[in-house]
């Protein structure tokens, strides 16, 4: 094995304090480095999920195992150990999730296994919250990690439950955020006091998206921006990250050519907007207003618009179509009028919309779903139809001259095409009988 191989070991899964340890040719050579590593006899290496590694060569590089002391072999590093360590009657393991598990059995690895396993009960501004040490202690920066590490004290109440002079409302949602990382805030509570709280307790995972979700916030209450002001919050934020822009005003702002990727545009005013050449993939637009709004040569795959308006809009030369099995949901969108010209449109789910008097003239529309649709009068001249779904569409009056593939009668159930009236030769006198035979 070559020595260039390099692996991380950590003590427990989730343990962000790892050795990157070099790969030795034999699996006693590497636990004889990962023991020099340590400073301890490590006996065994297993994977994450808990299975013991008995042959190095199935490890590539950069790798992540779990490192076994010996102190913790002598019995089973189970759940109803850890239970029994932390002073706690036994878990039944079968109903319990297996990530949790996992995380259980890792804590009994660890010297610290009792306290760090230990429930605690929290008196926050008068309501009692009960969590466990491992959960405070989650984000090893903040000041909760401090507070609640072995050997630290604090005034309680007569419950036993630990006294913080805080709010229980801003709390509870940082709370939920260390057990499983996610921001969830009720409704009726500020995020602003959720902020605040996370500053104080020095939860730095959970500032940066309660920061985004405030600006999103003051976007959405605040009156007409300009284009000068919507740049300005832009460069703040990356454009791999959702940025909550619902309800916005822009109306008859020139956005041409912005990176708009990842906004939600939800219930957004951008009547009249120039949104010429935009990025707008993976964008929220749903009962967006962008009547007689400028999209030509626009980026707008995997976009969810369902209830769209767009009467009047110009789309020319817009890219569409599906991509990574994804696409663009206009289901029951207002496209009047609204000019496709050369646009690439294939799988497009256009189901219920209205597109009348709309002008698809050499548009690429290969297994769109426009089943329902209201295409009265528009223009399919050029297109490809290929594949496409017209079942039960309002085909009357449409033009389809010079389209790429035909269309089948599969594709044309239940649909009403007007058809052109019937223009009869001038009536002129009847020929005389013919004579009978003889």
């Amino acid at each position: 094995m070559s020595q260039a191989v390099r692996i991380n070991v950590v003590r427990c899964p989730g343990d962000n304090k790892g050795k990157v340890v070099p790969l030795g040719s034999s699996l006693e050579e590497t636990l004889k480095i990962t023991s020099d590593k340590f400073g301890a006899e490590i006996v065994e290496l297993q994977s994450l999920k808990g299975a013991v590694i008995d042959d190095v060569h199935v490890l590539r590089d950069w790798d992540t195992i779990v490192a076994v002391m010996k102190d913790y072999t002598e019995g089973p590093a189970s759940p109803e150990r850890c239970a029994h360590e932390a002073g706690q009657p036994p878990h039944d393991s079968a109903s319990e999730p297996a990530d949790f598990v996992l995380r259980r059995t890792a804590y009994c690895l660890l010297p610290d296994a009792a306290s760090r396993c230990d429930w605690v009960k929290l008196n926050v501004g008068g309501k009692v919250f009960a969590t466990t040490r491992a959960t405070l202690t989650s984000d090893r920066g903040s000041m909760l990690a401090t507070m609640f590490e072995p050997g630290w004290s604090s005034i309680t109440d007569g419950g036993g439950a630990y006294l913080i002079d805080r709010s229980p409302e801003y709390f509870e949602p940082l709370l939920n955020f260390l057990r499983h990382g996610k921001l969830i805030i009720n409704e009726g509570v500020n995020p602003q006091g959720v902020l605040e709280e996370a500053k104080f307790f020095g939860i730095s995972k959970a500032i940066e998206p309660l920061e985004a979700l405030m600006q999103s916030e003051e976007l959405s209450s605040s009156g007409h921006f300009t284009r000068k002001e919507f740049l300005r919050m832009l460069s703040s934020t990356s454009s791999a990250s959702m940025l909550r822009c619902q309800g916005i005003d822009l109306e008859n702002v020139d956005l041409s050519y912005f990176d708009l990727r990842n906004i939600n545009f939800k219930c957004a005013n951008l009547r009249g907007c120039n949104l010429s050449n935009c990025d707008l993939s993976n964008c929220v637009l749903e009962r967006a207003d962008l009547s007689n709004a400028n999209l030509d040569g626009a980026i707008i795959q995997c976009v969810y618009m369902q209830r769209v308006n767009l009467e009047g809009a110009t789309m020319r030369g817009c890219t569409m179509g599906e991509r990574l099995g994804n696409i663009t949901n206009m289901e029951g969108a207002n496209l009047k009028g609204v000019l496709f010209d050369n646009s690439q449109m294939n799988g497009i789910n256009l189901r219920l919309a209205s597109l009348k008097g709309a002008f698809l003239r050499s548009c690429n529309l290969r297994y769109a779903i426009m089943a329902g649709t209201d295409l009265e009068n528009c223009d399919l001249t050029g297109s490809d139809l290929q594949h496409a779904n017209l079942r039960g569409s309002n085909l009357a009056g449409v033009i389809f001259d010079n389209i790429i593939a035909p269309l089948h009668m599969s594709q044309t159930v239940n649909v009403t095409v007007q058809a052109a009236p019937l223009t009869l030769p001038p009536q002129g006198p009847l020929p005389p009988p013919a004579p009978p035979p003889n």
